[in-house]
């Protein structure tokens, strides 16, 4: 009976020796950009909000972030093509850990920083913040994923992906708790101990991208493949020269692919569903919390505490739910788990529509997610083109966030100046809508992968390259 147990544990946490090293430092990377992220993101609305006039203005802060972000998508496509898959997260990482420092210095100064306590929406300190922020959501797990997918395959991301999520929830607990305990003391002003927080986030990213240097200098090319396929048509795929052109048509290769590609639409409408759904529960949490939050310190402890409780519940979940169950029950059927979490979080809030139910959901909804929900999806990606990996999943993630963002701006503006009632029950049927959509995409997505990994065959190829993969398959 021990050993019987013993190997049941093994079964469901264990570790390949040969993987240890590798997984080792994925989730090390994890963990330490997590700590940024945690660290940088209660900043991102009680700054933003406290600066310019309060939290009325994020909706419209959130459609501005949309043509912000599309330069930098159509910068990161051509970085695709000259860079390689880890010099890519060297880039994300060492960009934003310097406008990190940048901002600290603002933040701290006594004229544009916090130390002035006059709000204005003619603040610029306050919507470059909220802009640079934006940046660093839509590229952060896009990096991360697109790395990991690029040299995981499906088996070793049913094994091992809850590992790195597990580690990115120990860095979110640690950083969050420390915030949260510092700002409740009170001991250091504001106007200091915020600055220094984006300081200490930037030494953090640095710390990733040293990590992920390490990955490449001490794990062997023979753990660095991924899905094999893919790795066999890159590799044996002709380079040919571009034309002028072509090489800038390539930056928007991801938006062609995306909207050309049913497979990579799907993975598009699902972000899509969850931002929008996001983006209405945290409009509702962020008009409460700025009412009852009279300084950008008390505001900024409320969502490092938000934070906390979200990594707690989501390091339970990836330890003892989201390894376990992407090894015993498939990547096909988990799928479908978040959306019925969705529409159960949902009746539960039409049933009780308080703003403590509505913060209660988006913990929840974001535990789950970034648990679960997030490692699952990234799991679609594991069987398809480098362009699909890294262009195209740019597009579906840093893109659609922000077209679901901006769409569920657009719709919680809308709502203004209606009656509070009506507009609960509209944010809450949109969602449970969007919500039903999900399982029938999810069933189609679960299918095709299944599929692309049964016949061993590259989602997305052309059919020269599909020509070339079989020339060069292994008899």
């Amino acid at each position: 009976m021990h050993d019987q147990s013993a190997l049941s544990f093994k079964n469901l946490w264990g570790i390949k020796p040969a993987f240890k090293l590798k997984v080792f430092y994925l989730s090390l990377t994890f963990l330490l950009m997590s700590s940024c992220l945690v660290l940088w993101r209660p900043l991102k609305i009680s700054v933003f909000s406290k600066m310019v006039g309060g939290a009325s203005f994020v909706p419209e802060a959130k459609i501005y972030s949309l043509l912000f972000i599309i330069p930098l998508i159509l910068l990161y496509s051509k970085l695709v093509d000259w860079l390689r898959r880890h010099q890519l997260l060297y880039s994300f990482a060492i960009f934003h850990a310097s406008l990190g420092l940048i901002f600290s210095y603002f933040l701290a100064h006594p004229v544009y920083g916090l130390a002035n306590t006059e709000a204005s929406p003619k603040r610029l300190v306050g919507w470059l913040f909220y802009m640079f922020m934006e940046s660093f959501d839509a590229f952060f797990s896009t990096t991360f994923w697109s790395f990991a997918d690029s040299v995981n395959n499906p088996k070793d991301a049913k094994n091992y992906y809850g590992f790195f999520v597990s580690g990115s929830k120990i860095g979110g607990i640690v950083a969050a708790g420390i915030l949260y305990l510092t700002l409740k003391s009170e001991s250091i002003p504001d106007h200091i101990l915020l600055p220094s927080t984006l300081f200490i986030g930037s030494i953090l990213l640095l710390g990733a991208a040293w990590a992920i240097h390490l990955l490449v200098k001490n794990v062997s090319d023979d753990y660095m493949h991924g899905y094999q396929a893919a790795y066999t048509l890159e590799t044996h795929k002709p380079v040919r020269k571009r034309t002028a052109w072509q090489s800038i048509k390539s930056s928007i290769d991801g938006l062609v692919i995306m909207v050309k590609n049913p497979y990579v639409l799907g993975i598009f409408s699902l972000v899509f569903f969850y931002e929008v759904m996001i983006v209405i529960f945290d409009w509702w949490v962020a008009l409460h919390a700025d009412a009852t939050h009279a300084t950008v310190g008390a505001m900024t402890a409320y969502y490092a505490f938000y934070y906390f409780l979200m990594n707690v519940i989501g390091l339970i979940i990836s330890f003892f739910g989201t390894t376990p169950m992407l090894r015993f029950i498939g990547i096909r059927f988990a799928l479908f788990i978040f959306p019925i979490l969705c529409i159960s979080l949902l009746i539960f809030t039409y049933a009780i529509p308080t703003p403590e139910s509505f913060f209660v959901v988006l913990v929840a909804l974001r535990s789950f997610n970034y648990a679960l929900n997030h490692p699952t999806r990234e799991v679609l990606y594991i069987p398809t083109t480098k362009d699909i990996k890294f262009k195209a999943k740019t597009w579906t993630d840093a893109f659609g966030s922000r077209i679901a963002k901006s769409f569920g701006s657009m719709f919680n503006a809308s709502l203004k100046g209606t009656a509070p009632m009506f507009a609960l029950v509209s944010s809450l049927s949109l969602s449970l809508g969007l919500s039903f959509l999900w399982l029938i995409v999810v069933y189609f997505l679960g299918k095709t992968l299944q599929d692309a990994i049964d016949h061993k065959y590259v989602i997305g190829q052309k059919d020269e390259d599909a020509k070339n993969l079989q020339e060069n398959q292994p008899v």
